[in-house]
C-alpha cells in the first residue's frame, strides 16, 4: 500500500490582498470596461483574503515579450520547486539521494529540459532518478499526479517526489477586456507543493492511498484550459464548469467507490481542490455536505486562492494538520480540470502510532 508520507508547499514573496488587488484591477481596466463597476464585485464574493505572486504589482501595469515573461517563470518555478521540494524531505526526514522517481507537473509556462532537471541537480538528487514531466492538465494536475504516483508506487516500492508549480499571475493579458479574464483576476495566484509518496516503511505517513481513478467528459474540452497566443497564455474558462461539474460528480465519484463497498457517510476528509467559490458550492450539493466539511478548502482558497495544480496539495497540507482523523478512515482527494477531466483518489487514515509522524 502505498502512503504520502509527507507535504511541503511553497509561496513566492509578493503578498497581494483582495481590497489591494481589486484597485489595482480598477487601475488596469478602469478607462478601458464600462461596466467596471459591476464586474468588480467578483472581488468582493470570491472566498479569497489575499494570494502571492511571483512578480510586484507593478508588472501587471506594463506589456512583457513572451520570452521576458517565460524567463520569469522559469526562475520562479526553480526556486519555489526548492523550497517546497526541502521543506518535504525534511518533514519526511528523507535525504534527496532517497529519492526514485520523481514527477514534475506544471502548465504555467514552458521549459526543455523540464524543470525536474534543475531540482535533481541542486538538491543532489541521484542522476539515475525516474523522471516523469507532466504538462498540460491544469487544476487536475496534483491530483492528477497522486494517483500517477501511488499507482507507480504499488508496483515498484519506489519512494516518489511529486512537485506541483504554478505561476498564473505570469498568464495575466492586461488587453484582454473580456469578463473571464477580470474573474481569473479575482482567483488565481502562484504556488507550489511537493508530496513524496512511497511505501509504509515502518509504519511511516497518515494517509494510505487506496485507489486512484480519472474520468475525461466528453465534448467539454473547449470549456475550460490555456490558449498559447500571440502574448503567451490566455486563460479558458467558461461559466459553464461549475455547471460542467456539477454533472461529473455523480459520474467520478462510484467508480473510486464501489471495489470497496464505501458509502460517502463513511468519507470524512473532503480534500477537494478550490476552484472558486461556485466550484466549492457544487461539492457540497454533490455529496450533500457543507461548507464546515470543506473547511480546509475554504481556508486554501481563502489564504492563496487557486493555485491551479499546487492547490490541492495544499488543501492536503492543512488537512495534515488540522482535520486528522481516526484510524481506518476514509478520505477523497479530487480536482477537475481541463478536458474536462475528474482525477481522484480514496484515501485511508494509517493504522499504528507510528502513523502520526509524518
Amino acid at each position: 500500500m502505498s502512503r504520502i508520507l509527507a507535504v511541503g508547499t511553497a509561496l513566492p514573496p509578493f503578498r497581494l490582498s483582495q481590497s489591494d488587488a481589486k484597485v489595482l484591477a480598477g487601475r488596469l481596466f478602469g478607462s478601458r470596461i464600462k461596466t467596471l463597476k459591476r464586474y468588480l464585485t467578483v472581488f468582493d464574493h470570491a472566498v479569497v483574503d489575499q494570494r502571492f505572486f511571483c512578480v510586484a504589482p507593478e508588472w501587471f501595469l506594463s506589456e512583457h515579450r513572451i520570452g521576458e515573461t517565460n524567463e520569469t517563470y522559469l526562475e520562479w518555478a526553480k526556486e519555489l520547486a526548492c523550497k517546497a521540494t526541502l521543506l518535504c524531505l525534511d518533514r519526511a526526514g528523507m535525504k534527496p539521494e532517497q529519492v526514485d522517481r520523481i514527477i514534475f507537473v506544471s502548465s504555467s509556462g514552458i521549459a526543455t529540459p523540464s524543470l525536474d532537471v534543475d531540482l535533481i541537480l541542486k538538491l543532489g538528487l541521484r542522476t539515475d532518478v525516474r523522471r516523469t514531466p507532466v504538462f498540460g492538465l491544469g487544476c487536475a494536475g496534483g491530483a492528477s499526479g497522486v494517483g500517477l504516483a501511488a499507482t507507480i508506487c504499488r508496483a515498484t516500492n519506489e519512494r516518489i517526489l511529486l512537485v506541483a508549480v504554478e505561476l498564473n499571475s505570469l498568464t495575466f493579458q492586461r488587453n484582454d477586456l473580456t469578463p473571464k479574464n477580470l474573474v481569473a483576476t479575482s482567483l488565481f495566484g502562484d504556488g507550489a507543493a511537493a508530496i513524496l509518496i512511497g511505501p509504509a516503511e515502518g509504519g511511516a505517513g497518515k494517509l494510505e492511498i487506496v485507489k486512484s481513478t480519472s474520468l475525461l467528459y466528453p465534448d467539454t474540452s473547449p470549456q475550460m484550459g490555456l490558449h498559447f497566443g500571440d502574448f503567451g497564455f490566455e486563460l479558458v474558462f467558461s461559466e459553464r464548469a461549475p455547471s460542467i461539474i456539477s454533472e461529473l460528480m455523480p459520474l467520478a465519484l462510484p467508480p473510486l467507490l464501489a471495489d470497496d463497498s464505501i458509502h460517502l457517510n463513511q468519507v470524512k476528509s473532503l480534500v477537494f481542490h478550490p476552484g472558486g467559490r461556485r466550484v466549492l458550492e457544487v461539492f457540497e450539493r454533490s455529496l450533500g455536505r457543507s461548507s464546515k466539511d470543506f473547511f480546509s478548502s475554504y481556508e486554501t482558497l481563502r489564504r492563496h486562492g487557486n493555485m491551479s495544480s499546487a492547490t490541492v496539495l495544499f488543501v492536503l497540507d492543512h488537512v495534515l494538520e488540522h482535520e486528522k482523523q481516526a484510524p481506518g478512515s476514509y478520505g477523497i482527494l479530487a480536482a477537475f480540470g481541463p478536458g474536462f477531466s475528474a482525477e481522484l483518489s480514496l484515501l485511508r487514515w494509517a493504522e499504528g502510532e507510528a502513523a502520526g509522524l509524518c
